[in-house]
């Protein structure tokens, strides 16, 4: 609804924006009308002979199609506009009718205004409408956070400024509605009354000596008016009114109060007008950098990767290298990131796969493969690097179903799958070597920057961040572990480790930097809790084993997996955006205190969700001291059980689109951790939907994501 809601609002304004401006703009300039009015000479006080006044125009020529009368401030004769100036007493012509460029010139604009000088006042009373909807949904789409970015001012502006923004379009409604008009006494069926009998109507019934002018008013009455009171005239019907009680046009005028609300009028239209231009320079900013791409247009290879710790990454990143140096233009990313029709693209596809759970696919593969579809890639050929670990079993499962995926879906296999066991260096060597004699390349490994480090680490402190709000209120801890200082670890990087013997190793995300806290790792686990067949309640045993079973001050061999892919950016002045859920806040917790012993660095947003604000706020008090130090520059939470409008990060990811796709133009990369079955399956979704919103066709915000993926802008940690 919110998508549907935000279209609306952007596509409607800028269709109307031309007009929008031209509405608004003459409007602020009658707004001046009130205040040289109200700074100009003060109406002419004496009193008029009503008899006299009417006996003069009958004798004025064309005394019958007289429309208008006003009396001068200066000499207190009466004006007959487009007649001359006349004396009461001998309705003698004493002048011409003095020149009054100002009030031509607010007739004019006031044309423009009310019909766009087309007698086009049914366009303008529909615009009108229209701008008062795109306000009213622009505050459906919920509360902005500021930002100092050209969309930030934009929607702050609206938001809290809105019952003024609102004023002018909302009173120009009332008033195309008759809504808060008074009664004017209007005669159905009755010819046009002219001016000379309206006069004379009025001043047999009441006292109008200090009439100031008169006027062919609506549906053919006459308006007659002194400083203080005005009359209509409409068949033998004389109404008093009260031209001050039609609030709408007293606001819509700027007349409520002189100079004074005339100044004000023009201030909530530069604010109107504003908003409209910061709007439509926000979508051609968007534009813009939409229309920025990069690509290689001579690559003959693709490197791809399904990993889940990042390994594989690693690797893909050093095959694409190793082909570049021999002189081989090579693409490469995320298997996710590319479709079958790119595979047809390419020479040549390298595969790396990795093995997850209980010999399973990556979380990024499940999806591609499933939905790969029988001939999809026929004639593609591939090579396939299948990493495991042979003390496990299921070695190499993942490759071999990725290999048998992509064989029924139609590719042809250039070289048999090479396995990879435990250490990936040698093996991945003698792959580049047998790539290298197929296909007649010179590739030459560099080193390798997947690193394994097998250490002793001894459990020292164990906390629990969360508060209880009801019996399933998951738990969540924070856990420190000692490892030998010359042990090198950053945010980001894998902790594994086997809960016992046999067992699949578990892993878990680093949130600590050997540089800031030497020996000291910080791991943040949620217990894993499930009903067995049963109906047994049984914990996860990786996390149970962290959370529960490991004694404090018992020590234990783990290993420290390198996660290149996934550590802070080196150019600490680098912009950062970090989206977690639970306990995906994990590697942040370490990128933010990176941050803060970096000293002077680039803006941080985090935004983190989570159950309760109350319950589930995980670091709450050290990420609000990071944010009050600024530290953390930008900070969104989200609580799905506090019952709000938004209940996920995604939909408050969703209205902070614009932002987020501003900041990425602006060089940042974006981090994202948590559970692939939930933040997982929802990011990839949102971040096509938000760059198509900009214009962008669906294939073309996949590129985009291809691009970010490959220059490492956005960068995923996904698990279950």
């Amino acid at each position: 609804m919110r998508a549907y809601l935000l279209q609306v609002h952007r596509w409607l304004a800028l269709l109307l924006t031309p007009v929008f401006l031209l509405i608004t703009l003459t409007g602020m300039v009658l707004a001046f009308k009130p205040i040289m009015a109200d700074l100009s000479a003060p109406p002419y006080a004496g009193a008029v002979d009503t008899a006299r006044l009417t006996s003069m125009l009958e004798r004025v020529p064309s005394a019958e199609s007289i429309t208008a009368l006003e009396r001068s401030s200066v000499s207190g004769q009466w004006i007959v506009p487009g007649v001359g100036e006349y004396r009461v007493g001998d309705a003698v012509r004493v002048g011409d009718v003095p020149v009054d460029a100002s009030a031509d010139f607010f007739a004019w604009v006031k044309d423009l205004h009310k019909r766009l000088l087309l007698d086009m006042g049914w366009l303008v009373e529909w615009v009108t409408y229209a701008m008062v909807a795109i306000m009213v949904v622009g505050v459906l789409l919920g509360w902005p956070k500021f930002s100092r970015s050209l969309i930030g001012w934009h929607q702050w502006l609206g938001a809290w400024l809105l019952p003024v923004a609102i004023m002018l379009p909302l009173t120009g409604v009332l008033m195309s509605l008759h809504i808060g008009r008074p009664d004017l006494g209007l005669q159905k069926g009755v010819g046009a009354t002219p001016l000379v009998q309206g006069i004379q109507q009025a001043a047999d019934r009441h006292d109008i000596s200090a009439m100031t002018s008169a006027r062919r008013f609506k549906s053919g009455s006459v308006l007659i008016q002194t400083p203080d009171q005005a009359w209509v005239v409409s068949g033998t019907q004389v109404t008093p009114v009260d031209l001050a009680s039609n609030l709408p046009k007293q606001l819509h005028e700027g007349l409520w109060a002189g100079w004074v609300s005339g100044v004000f009028n023009i201030l909530t239209g530069g604010l109107v007008a504003g908003l409209t231009l910061t709007g439509g320079l926000s979508w051609l900013r968007r534009q813009r950098a939409a229309g920025a791409r990069q690509t290689q247009a001579d690559a003959q290879v693709l490197v791809v990767f399904a990993s889940q710790t990042g390994t594989g990454q690693g690797l893909a990143a050093a095959t694409a290298a190793a082909l570049q140096r021999a002189g081989i233009a090579a693409d490469q990313g995320a298997i996710t990131a590319f479709g079958p029709a790119d595979w047809q693209r390419y020479r040549q596809v390298l595969v790396i796969a990795s093995t997850t759970g209980e010999g399973e696919l990556p979380d990024m593969a499940r999806s591609w493969v499933k939905h790969l579809k029988t001939a999809a890639l026929k004639g593609a050929g591939f090579s396939l690097l299948a990493l495991g670990d042979r003390r496990y079993v299921n070695f190499c499962a993942g490759g071999c179903q990725l290999r048998q995926a992509l064989l029924e879906a139609g590719a042809v296999e250039q070289l048999p799958m090479h396995e990879v066991d435990g250490d990936p260096a040698a093996d991945w060597n003698q792959w580049l070597q047998k790539l290298s004699e197929h296909h007649g390349w010179t590739l030459a490994a560099e080193r390798l920057t997947v690193q394994r480090q097998r250490c002793q680490a001894r459990l020292v402190e164990r906390v629990r961040l969360d508060l209880p709000m009801d019996e399933h209120s998951p738990q969540s801890y924070s856990l420190i572990l000692e490892v030998p200082e010359s042990t090198t670890f950053a945010p980001g990087d894998l902790f594994q480790f086997q809960p016992r013997a046999g067992a699949e190793p578990r892993t878990y995300s680093v949130g600590s930097a050997a540089d800031v806290s030497p020996g000291r790792v910080r791991l943040t686990v949620g217990l894993l809790k499930y009903t067995d067949d049963q109906g047994d309640e049984v914990l996860g045993l990786g996390s149970g084993e962290l959370c529960l079973r490991w004694p404090l001050g018992e020590t234990r061999e783990v290993e420290l997996v390198a996660h290149p892919g996934f550590n802070p950016p080196a150019n600490t002045r680098q912009p950062l955006i970090m989206v977690a859920t639970g306990c995906g806040i994990a590697p942040f917790i370490g990128f933010l205190e990176t941050r803060e012993a970096a000293g002077d660095t680039g803006p941080v947003w985090l935004l983190f969700g989570n159950r309760y604000h109350e319950g589930d706020y995980l670091y709450r008090e050290q990420i609000q001291s990071l944010a009050e130090r600024q530290v953390i520059t930008d900070l969104d939470t989200v609580f799905s059980r506090d019952g709000g409008t938004q209940r996920y990060i995604t939909e408050r990811l969703e209205q902070e689109g614009d932002k987020l796709l501003d900041w990425m133009a602006q060089g940042a990369v974006l981090y994202i951790c948590g559970r692939a079955s939930t933040l997982g399956k929802g990011i990839d979704r949102l971040l096509l939907n938000l760059l198509q919103k900009r214009g962008k066709s669906l294939d073309e915000a996949q590129a985009e994501l291809v691009r970010w993926a490959d220059q490492g802008m956005m960068r995923r940690d996904l698990f279950d």
